[in-house]
This record gives C-alpha cells, structure tokens and sequence, in this order.
C-alpha cells in the first residue's frame, strides 16, 4: 500500500467512526418514555372507598388500602386531594389476597407461606370523561408460618403499601 492510500484509509475509518458515533449520540436522546407527567388539566383527585371484591374475610384491608392511597396522594403533592369532584377520580378494588405455600423439594417442612394481593385500579379523567387507565396492580410478599396471623397481617400491609406506591407512580408519571 502506499503512503497516499494509508493515509485516505486512515481519515475514511475516522469519518466513518466519527459518523456512527454522531448518530448514536443523537438516537440515545431521541427515546421517550411514555408519560411522563399529569395531563396539565388536571389540577385535583378524589379517590374513592376501596371496595373488596377478594372474598378474603376481613373487611380492614379495603380501609387500609384506601388510607394507603390517600397518604400517597397527599404526601407526593402533585394532584391536589379532594373528598369529591376532583379533575380525576381513582377508584380501586382489592379483586385477590391469597396465600400459597412455597415450592418444597420432598422431606422439607414448610417454613414460610407467598401472599399476593392484588388491585384493580381505575383513573378517570373527570374533565374529559374518558379512562386514562384500568390495571391490576399486584405485589407478592413472603412470611413465616411461624408467626401466621401476625406476619400474614404484616404481608399484607406491606403488599398494599406498594400497590399504593406503584399506583402513585403509574399516575403521575404513567410508567
């Protein structure tokens, strides 16, 4: 090869890594997510009594899981809480608690019990009255059997405590 053909090779390979990275820079900050924030309208929120549509037993976790929202809400700040009326209205049923025993290999005693709870969300957009979602939430949490009620109680909280987490996130961002 000679020098003038290295040379026009060389500067070729510069432009052509120069160009990819070029457009992976600009494709990198050309992604979206798909919310991203409140629809600006949207100024307060009233959210509705859980219903228990679970046949669990214990009417509490429908309380529980209505003041777990309504902390959420009013904690974050971004949509102002109302009792009724709101620009957007959240409205929920816990539709499953239920609890299962983990996978044991034979000869194994059961030591902890899986609980999943779940939640039927539904957020309305009361200026414009359409549903700008309808989701199942669910989480799963682990407890000893050793300490039954109070540790499947304590699952249970936890498990609401992040479906009200996640549901505050899916709404003020719609992740």
């Amino acid at each position: 090869m000679t020098k003038f053909s290295l040379c026009c090779h060389c500067q070729l390979r510069i432009c052509l890594v120069s160009l990819l990275l070029s457009v992976v820079l600009i494709a990198s900050g050309c992604y979206s997510l798909t919310g991203g924030s409140v629809p600006p309208h949207l100024k307060t929120i009233a959210i509705a009594t859980v219903a228990d549509r679970s046949s669990f037993g214990q009417p509490i976790w429908r309380e529980v899981a209505t003041q777990l929202l309504i902390e959420r809400f009013r904690n974050d700040n971004t949509l102002q809480l109302v009792d009724r009326d709101g620009d957007a209205e959240l409205r929920a049923a816990i539709t499953s608690i239920a609890e299962e025993p983990v996978t044991l290999r034979p000869g194994e005693i059961e030591r902890e019990r899986k609980l999943r709870v779940s939640l039927e969300v539904e957020y309305f957009d009361a200026v414009k009255g359409r549903t700008i979602f309808r989701r199942t939430f669910t989480s799963e949490q682990f407890f000893p059997i050793a300490q039954a009620a109070t540790a499947r109680d304590q699952a249970i909280r936890t498990a609401l405590e992040q479906i009200a987490a996640d549901v505050l996130l899916a709404v003020v961002s719609d992740w």
